[in-house]
């Protein structure tokens, strides 16, 4: 075990060419930061290329993706001790590992359908791995739960025939219909295929991937809504455990699940799914002003009806009334803005509808059970 002010010496194995990997790294530095500094060895590795120690390697610890029985043995021979990151973690493999809970995911994705008035929902998956399956599963089950059945389509290979398959699929499904994609990748794969088809995205097939790439969220149109893997969070939490193990403590073997951030909508699923003619035009009008300051007054001036047949619809087909909508489209943008920028806190509440920012956090507070600041500090820890 090291003196207090030695300096660790820690391996970072991880693909550093997607944002999932980047983000693990940076919660590895953040708590590196606080505690260090850590001398870190990372290099530069693309998702499909086999992670590795170099040789002679001489450290303290590890934090890394293990996915493979070579690189599990490969850090069995140097001896120190390792975290594992890798949301498959390796059969076989003992070491504590940190990923995010799926299970959780697939909770949210149900919720984010049901909320925006989607009764046809479905699943795309792949059959490369079991987790796909098992994610489709998982789904399935957060549905029936809430007495809704899932349609369901496994992406076989990237060949021209099966992308024929899937627009025939698309073409039968009951729309609109929302879908829940394992993967980014295949994600933009539906929204091609939808494209190809004519299908409009989101309105007739609404879009949501299980996980969420900014850079590769926008090279897709429309650009493509995500579930937030906490991964800052899974960095940061594996180099505490890593800690505490260099200065010999003991930690148990198990996995610890974080639970995922939330939904970052993109275009891909910013819709409403409404039959209805006369709600239509609510809901248009209350998503061009919903950062105004309207009140039921303007909504009825807007589209003439009675207030009490108004309410009652919208809460038959959205489980909330009109202003409740309002304060989702509002609270929904200031999470965005927390998230993504560096705005004062006045200024966000000001492009969110509301005139203070105590009054914002009033609000938000009721939605999220957290304040403004503590959701930015979640969202971007260190």
């Amino acid at each position: 075990m090291k003196k207090h002010d030695d300096v660790f010496q820690v391996a970072i194995l991880v693909s550093t060419s997607l944002e999932w990997g980047r983000r693990i790294i940076k919660g590895i530095l953040s708590y590196a930061n606080e505690v260090g500094p850590w001398h870190v060895w990372i290099r530069p590795q693309t998702l499909d290329k086999s992670n590795e120690l170099p040789p002679g390697w001489r450290g303290d610890g590890v934090i890394a993706r293990v996915v493979t029985t070579n690189l599990a043995e490969q850090i069995a021979e140097f001896n120190v001790p390792v975290v594992n990151v890798a949301d498959t973690p390796l059969e076989g493999f003992s070491a504590p590992c940190v990923r995010t809970d799926d299970r959780v995911g697939t909770e949210m994705a149900a919720e984010h359908f049901i909320d925006r008035g989607f009764r046809n929902i479905g699943y795309v998956g792949s059959l490369h791995s079991p987790n796909p399956i098992w994610y489709g599963e998982a789904f399935e089950q957060a549905l029936a739960e809430r007495d809704l059945s899932c349609e369901k389509y496994y992406i076989e290979d990237n060949s021209r025939e099966e992308s024929k398959k899937l627009i025939e699929w698309l073409k039968e499904l009951p729309k609109p219909i929302a879908l829940l994609v394992w993967g980014h990748g295949n994600g933009r794969t539906v929204v091609d295929c939808c494209m190809e088809a004519g299908i409009s995205v989101p309105h007739d097939i609404a879009v949501l991937s299980g996980s969420y790439d900014e850079l590769l969220s926008h090279a897709c149109f429309p650009a493509l809504s995500g579930i937030l893997s906490p991964t800052e969070q899974i960095g940061y939490k594996a180099a505490q455990l890593l800690h505490e193990m260099m200065q010999g403590e003991k930690v148990p073997h198990e996995t610890i699940y974080l639970p995922p951030l939330g939904i970052m909508e993109r275009l891909s699923t910013d819709t409403l799914a409404v039959e209805d003619p006369k709600l239509k035009q609510v809901v248009a009008f209350i998503q061009q002003h919903a950062f105004e300051p309207i009140t039921m007054s303007d909504i009825l001036k807007a589209v003439p009806m009675a207030r009490r047949s108004l309410e009652r619809r919208f809460q038959q087909v959205f489980g909330r009334s009109p202003l409740d909508e309002i304060r989702r489209l509002r609270i929904d943008k200031a999470r965005r803005l927390l998230a993504e920028t560096d705005l004062p806190m006045q200024e966000i509440a000001e492009a969110c509808g509301y005139a203070t920012y105590n009054y914002l956090t009033h609000v938000f507070k009721q939605v999220t059970e957290m304040t403004p600041r503590d959701y930015r500090k979640k969202m971007r820890p260190g």
